[in-house]
């Protein structure tokens, strides 16, 4: 045989071996059961959680954060409520599955034609290196007895080249190389839909391997069946992750303990007047300030100073608000500090609401109430009463800008239906955060209906009792008390190149004893790890949420007493001793004197942290 023959052969058997490498070759179809179906083998190059377009979804499950706004090329179709009501017991897990995507919105033949996703331009890839990658597909709609949803069947595939697109729907497909077909991913294996029915298996998932060459483009293809011949539908996918199999990483999996917030007992000083002749004897010429803290402020009862305090608008203030049951947006020249940042931007609402934010606290809403400012989620200051400040003859809302002082005065408007004017005022010291409700004269008015006054931090909180303003103050308002959980996290990867030193850090220790600023800690890593944990309530906890993620302790270090929450912990991954694909597992501990249990009543006297997985390579 001549050379040259000789040598084409072998190019075409190293062009066979090269192309089954590069397309995706499929291991074995799983049910999906629980978050820890969700690999965490190999570094994260992408995770992509497919929903409805233009409402974003991200999920962070088993420590992936899959991110939301994932929309293949031509993929314009969706469904909504995947898990048909059902549960898999982990709201980020539901979030994942509960939506997908589809590759049109008109529904295919039986079998589909191959949907096309591109995936070698989802996030960098680098040639030589070798990957995985996970789908998953989930329907447990029940539709009809002539197209029961549940019983739809995705089967995968991959193609190299230059595809050609149809709504999403590869149309040159002979013109490209494809690779190995998965098994059938059935979308609810068990056919138990109902939330009524006992639910474990949501839907499949399949996970394939490929080395990637930057020689042509890769597609992941996706072929829609349905049992039912004249059953029509198109191809679905839920969600997708890439990783990088030849790269050195850290992976954290599961969570630490506890994760609580305390009920917001203290996010509200309300005062609810059973009309307006009691508001108007309590509140004319008096004061109430709201002094900021950094994290809620102290109000402070100023009697008989309203009149002193009182600013009358200028001729340059400015109406908003102008009409009834209408919200006005303004903007400071500085934004003013509030608990958890700055309000550059607030509202006023025209009864008597001002909001430090974009979005006033009971929009338009005129009659009040204490459940109310309850669900409201704005930051507020309340003189809630029916105004109008279009009846002929009412004064106007007037905001002003002075000397680092922004005013908002309601200058003598009247309550509806009434020629009854009240005059109070907002002074928002731009500089402090500091807010100061001023009252020269209420109305002159019989009406008995309620008037709530006062002021509501951000975020949901309890119905507020009335308390009367005058005698509650001073008053600490403050943000719910909160528990972060132990976290472990470790930079940079462990490469053996020939060596790294990585740094473990422990966040989020709790004090020994509450005051003391003496925090201790304690890493421990582990050639054994356990993905799915082990509870630890009624062994070193007292409070579920606690699991080890180790199984066994095979060595400690960083042992140590801190002047702050956080524990630095270095460790050398260096060769010959760890060879490539070596994993080691990682969990921290934290003490406490369960003496003196902590927020949410944990008395064990130990936390422990998320599980981290680090698994060495030469890149």
């Amino acid at each position: 045989m001549p050379a040259t023959s000789s040598r084409s052969l072998l190019a075409s058997a190293l062009l066979a071996c090269a192309v089954s490498a590069q397309t995706i070759n499929w291991g074995p179809v799983q049910p999906s059961l629980a978050p820890t179906d969700v690999s965490v083998v190999g570094a994260l190059v992408f995770a992509g959680n497919a929903h409805q377009p233009g409402v974003p979804t991200t999920a962070t499950v088993n420590g992936v954060t899959f991110a939301s706004g994932f929309q293949p090329t031509g993929w314009a179709g969706f469904i909504t409520g995947g898990l048909n009501n059902s549960t898999t017991g982990d709201p980020e897990f539901d979030k994942l599955l509960g939506t997908s995507l589809a590759m049109q919105s008109v529904a295919a033949a039986n079998p589909t034609g191959w949907g096309g996703i591109r995936i070698d331009n989802l996030a960098t890839l680098v040639p030589g290196r070798n990957y995985s990658i996970q789908v998953w597909f989930t329907d447990q709609r029940t539709g009809s007895p002539t197209n029961v949803l549940y019983d739809r069947v995705m089967t995968l595939s991959s193609a190299l080249g230059t595809a050609t697109l149809n709504g999403g729907l590869v149309t040159n497909l002979g013109s490209l190389t494809q690779g190995p077909l998965s098994g059938p991913l059935d979308a609810d294996p068990d056919n138990a839909p109902a939330v009524a029915s006992p639910d474990t298996v949501f839907g499949s998932h399949c996970t394939g391997t490929f080395t990637y060459s930057s020689a042509a483009e890769l597609w992941l293809l996706i072929e829609g069946t349905h049992p039912i011949a004249t059953n029509v539908l198109a191809p679905h996918i839920t969600a997708l992750q890439i990783r990088d199999l030849s790269a050195a990483y850290h992976q954290s999996f599961g969570t630490g303990c506890h994760n609580y917030t305390a009920p917001n007992l203290n996010s509200n000083l309300m005062e609810q007047f059973p009309g307006t002749p009691a508001a108007k004897a309590a509140l004319d010429n008096n004061a109430l300030q709201f002094l900021f803290t950094g994290s809620g402020y102290v109000a402070q009862w100023l009697p008989g100073a309203g009149t002193a305090l009182f600013v009358p608008p200028t001729p340059a203030a400015t109406p908003v608000a102008v009409g009834d049951d209408v919200v006005a947006n303004f903007t400071p020249s500085i934004a003013p500090p509030v608990p958890g940042g700055t309000a550059p931007i607030w509202s006023v609402s025209s009864n008597g609401v001002l909001t430090a934010a974009s979005v006033g606290n009971q929009g338009n809403a005129w009659t009040a109430s204490l459940a109310a400012t309850a669900t409201a989620t704005g930051l507020a200051w309340y003189n809630w009463r029916d105004y109008n400040p279009i009846a002929a003859g009412s004064g106007q809302v007037k905001t002003e800008e002075v000397g680092g002082i922004y005013y908002v005065t309601f200058d003598g408007v009247f309550e509806y239906l009434t020629t009854n004017p009240a005059t109070f005022q907002w002074q928002i010291n731009l500089g402090t955060g500091d807010v100061t409700m001023v009252w020269t004269s209420m109305a002159v008015s019989t009406n008995t209906t309620p008037m709530i006054v006062g002021c509501t931090l951000a975020g949901v909180g309890p119905t507020p009792v009335s308390t009367p303003l005058s005698s509650a103050v001073p008053y600490v308002m403050s943000l719910p008390a909160t528990l972060a959980p132990l976290t472990l996290s470790a930079s940079p990867a462990p490469v053996i190149n020939p060596s790294t030193v990585v740094t473990y850090t422990i966040s989020n220790v709790p004090e020994f004893l509450p005051g003391s600023g003496v925090y201790l800690s304690v890493l421990y890593l582990s050639v054994n790890p356990q993905p799915a944990g082990i509870d630890l309530t009624g062994i070193l906890a007292t409070v579920p949420g606690c699991r080890a993620y180790i199984a066994s302790l095979d060595f400690s270090l960083g042992a140590a007493i801190t002047p702050a929450p956080t524990n630095s912990v270095p460790f050398t991954f260096f060769a010959p001793s760890f060879t490539p694909g070596t994993t080691i597992a990682a969990q921290a501990v934290a003490l406490f004197n369960p003496a003196f249990p902590l927020l949410n009543g944990e008395s064990g006297g130990f936390l422990v942290s998320n599980g981290l997985l680090s698994v060495t390579q030469t890149q």
